[in-house]
């Protein structure tokens, strides 16, 4: 290359997760290119993810080790009011030849030593049942009736049911009667009857993918509290009101020892910026703002073939699609519009839609064509979700909201989405949807506290909000975005020969003393470990 002018090229790259193709372009030539396929990072026969099983194995001992502080967080708290003498006397494992299940039964009807009052609260925070985090995940679980979180509701149904058929006063009662005595003859109770009634190892436990014998969490609870009544009643010194509280809670479900659960995440902390407002969230998928702008980009980017001239829809005929995926179900088909299009008279029958791959008159014949109008031009689930949720008894309240919403004014629909996107806690939820002044009031509340979203878009409402209004106009949104002098072109984002370097910059700012990389937060990095490999 000595003497020779230096010359300018140019870099291409297509990165996927199984392949990286590269290119080299002159100024009037290709130099070279070529593919680097290399193995997907997950597993072969699964498609799951290589780091699955480390991952699975990682939540498992975060959950162990909080189960096994908080039963250590008992013990003192049992040592401290005088019910056992050192906090490691559930560790020691005393080889006892009663049951604790046993144990919790007789609570109900007789007086229990310290010992046994501990071993019967110790057992109950323990095994303290299966409770869902939210209105909205129990919701979600009842419809997937196949699926692990369908068992486990039809299990909890099913005991709480045959406890209230048999007339059981407590879910240990239940165990002992139901359980544990149905997996034994007549000769095995007579042993057990001689060992002090002792359960045998998984009597009262479920089977993996096996739920029939799930209690709930809320059933315990109420034994909990029968049981510091009745010992109350029988004298027991140790039964006091402020063990209860300490153990049982407030009665809000959320506090004390045997509630206690660690709070879910901030999607706050986890989710990105806009494209072009740096400092504003991600808008939910879910609300109206960004269907909208979905709907929109797709009804301005439809072409129609007419007299085989291809062109996109006029102004009379945007005005009859919009409105109609808000009318219609969840999803919104190419057959849809046409009807819609052809009964108004706007277009014959003879028209076809751009992009939509007909059948020819040979596959017609042999039957073995599927109408591509039946594919499905828009959805838009968070919209139809709420209209059918609300409907039902807040029909005038929505037709309010929605009205607004389609008039231009979508900042309470807009807000409903962001709550139920972004935050998971019942109590949360229900706290920040009290800040909209909904029309519906408590009422309406109690409702959505049966819903919840996720995914979210690129853009944040605030450009949304700024890009939608040009698109309703009929611009695409390549269009609408050069009209705001801010955002410019909404792909040449970077002025050419800006910020060059004579290396490409680097994922990390370099190693720590044990070899781990550390994350850059001045480059928006995905930390997928996929990506980076590609």
């Amino acid at each position: 290359m000595a003497g020779k002018q230096e010359q300018g090229f140019t870099f291409g790259l297509d990165i996927g997760i199984a392949s990286v193709g590269w290119a080299v372009l002159a100024e009037n030539r290709i130099v070279d290119l070529g593919v680097r396929a290399f193995d997907k990072a997950e597993t072969a026969d699964k498609g799951e993810s290589l780091n699955l099983q480390r991952r699975n194995a990682r939540l498992l001992r975060r959950r162990l080790f909080r189960r096994a502080w908080r039963l250590t967080k008992l013990a003192r708290l049992l040592k401290r009011e005088g019910l056992i003498a050192d906090s490691d006397f559930f560790k020691s494992q005393p080889g006892f030849t009663d049951s604790a299940w046993a144990l919790r039964k007789a609570g109900l009807d007789r007086l229990l030593n310290p010992t046994e009052w501990a071993r019967v609260l110790y057992h109950l925070c323990k095994h303290r049942g299966f409770h869902w985090f939210s209105k909205a995940e129990e919701k979600a679980a009842e419809a997937d009736a196949k699926g692990e979180g369908g068992r486990v509701k039809q299990g909890l149904s099913r005991t709480a049911a045959l406890m209230k058929e048999k007339g059981y006063r407590t879910a240990a009662e239940m165990v002992l009667g139901e359980f544990v005595g149905a997996e034994l003859d007549a000769e095995g109770k007579q042993r057990l009857d001689k060992l002090g009634n002792p359960i045998p190892a998984g009597a009262a436990r479920n089977k993996q993918g096996n739920y029939d014998k799930a209690l709930s969490r809320v059933l315990l609870d109420d034994e909990l509290r029968q049981l510091f009544e009745a010992q109350r009643t029988f004298g027991n010194p140790q039964a006091t009101p402020a063990l209860e509280t300490a153990i049982r809670g407030a009665g809000d479900r959320r506090s004390g020892l045997f509630w206690a659960q660690q709070p879910m995440p901030s999607v706050l902390s986890m989710l990105g910026h806009c494209t072009f407002e740096a400092q504003e969230y991600r808008a939910p998928k879910a609300s109206f703002t960004a269907e909208r702008h979905v709907w929109l980009t797709r009804l301005n980017n439809l072409r129609v073939i007419v007299d085989g001239v291809s062109r996109p829809l006029n102004e009379t005929e945007r005005a009859l699609a919009l409105p109609l995926p808000y009318q219609s179900g969840e999803k919104f088909t190419y057959k849809n519009l046409r009807k819609a299009m052809v009964k108004e008279g706007l277009l014959t029958d003879s028209f076809r839609f751009g992009g939509l791959s007909y059948p020819s008159q040979e596959q017609k014949e042999g039957d073995k064509a599927k109408d591509p109008e039946d594919q499905v031009l828009v959805k838009l689930p968070a919209w139809h979700e709420l209209r059918l949720t609300l409907k039902k008894d807040f029909e005038s309240e929505w037709q309010q909201m929605s009205v607004a919403a389609l008039e231009g004014q979508p900042e309470q629909l807009d807000a409903i989405g962001w709550v139920l996107s972004v935050f998971k806690d019942d109590d949360e939820v229900r706290a920040e949807l009290g800040k909209l002044k909904l029309p519906g009031g408590q009422r309406m509340i109690d409702v959505l506290l049966g819903m919840r979203f996720d995914k979210f878009h690129t853009l944040s409402l605030k450009a949304l909000r700024r890009i939608v209004p040009l698109m309703e106009r009929g611009l695409r949104y390549d269009e609408a975005v050069a009209q705001i002098p801010e955002y410019g072109h909404h792909s040449q984002r970077f002025e050419a020969g800006a910020g060059q370097a004579k290396y490409l910059p680097p994922f990390y700012e370099g190693r720590n003393q044990h070899g781990s990389m550390k994350f850059r937060e001045d480059l928006d990095v995905p930390r997928n470990p996929v990506v980076l490999r590609a």
